[in-house]
């Protein structure tokens, strides 16, 4: 059943196209089942059984939710340890892992969810209306938000077919609260509690990880794009030197001045050259857009030989 309709903004980033702003439009549903085997309520579910997609396992008694903070950093946790069992993965962290292009990251979550030993599933809450929540969908603390709304639903769900069942929000922020007895804690706190051998795991990867941006939850989509680029413009061109650095060269010889004609390769893959015309010395050939530095035809520039 369709009911009312939301849009999601995403910004993503191409070779080709650059930074580009992508809007999906979504309707609320009210028949997204819960994936639990054995619900009474949500008719779809056996559905799904008969054609064979994994449900979560009231048997275990507990129900994990991880977060995107979670997910998106200790993805090969979840995927390499199979003790972690009853996995939701909600659209609210599919749609955060999907803004930052981590497909391997998505694929993987969807791996997890299609094995039968694991007893996991994605969770449609951002198109669910009882699990709706207001706000940019790309804002760090509105999918905490839905997280928590979606693990709250599942709560109250059991408790009305009687079923006990914990449910756990892991995730790798500073914890945050939650009602209707959903627990939140932190993956370590809970691996340490729940699952001591693989603390160590854990903390491999963390190590690994310290030093990246695999939590997407650390900054927006927008000033994730916005430091990308900056990273890439600072990458590729070196800083220009000051005045003081070009008089002193000059004065002791480590630079040459001069004025360069740019000029394209000799091929399709060739790269791009510039001439130092010098009017008492030899010309000298420039190869490269790094080695360029961003020169147009006819500067005057100075360079330090090799």
């Amino acid at each position: 059943m369709l009911g009312v309709r939301s849009e999601s903004v995403a910004f993503r980033r191409s070779k080709r196209q650059g930074l580009t702003m992508s809007v999906t439009e979504r309707y609320m549903r009210n028949d997204i089942p819960c994936g639990l085997h054995g619900c009474r309520t949500c008719t779809m579910n056996a559905e799904l059984a008969r054609k064979g997609v994994p449900l979560l396992d009231v048997t275990l008694g507990q129900i994990l939710v991880p977060d995107a903070s979670a997910v998106s950093r200790f993805i090969a946790l979840f995927e390499q340890e199979d003790e972690l069992k009853n996995l939701v993965f909600c659209q609210t962290v599919i749609d955060a892992l999907d803004r930052r292009n981590r497909t391997r990251t998505m694929r993987n979550v969807r791996k997890i969810a299609a094995d039968p030993a694991r007893s996991s599933v994605v969770f449609a809450n951002e198109v669910f209306a009882q699990t709706r929540v207001h706000g940019k969908s790309a804002d760090v603390d509105r999918d905490t938000r839905a997280v928590v709304r979606a693990a709250e639903w599942y709560r109250q769900h059991l408790e009305a077919q009687n079923k006990a069942q914990r449910v756990v929000i892991l995730t790798q922020r500073e914890v945050y609260s939650a009602e209707h007895g959903v627990e939140v804690w932190r993956l370590d706190d809970y691996l340490a509690e729940q699952h001591p051998k693989l603390v160590e795991h854990f903390r491999a990867i963390e190590q690994a990880t310290q030093d990246g941006d695999m939590d997407v939850t650390t900054m927006s989509a927008g000033e994730f794009a916005q430091a990308r680029l900056q990273a890439k413009a600072q990458g590729s061109y070196a800083k220009h030197y000051s005045e003081g650095d070009i008089s002193d060269g000059l004065r002791n010889g480590t630079l040459v001045r001069g004025t360069i004609r740019l000029r394209a390769g000799g091929g399709m893959r060739s790269e791009s050259q510039g001439v130092i015309e010098r009017s008492d010395a030899p010309d000298i050939v420039v190869v490269g857009r790094a080695a360029l530095n961003r020169a147009c035809s006819g500067d005057t520039v100075v360079v330090r030989l090799l």
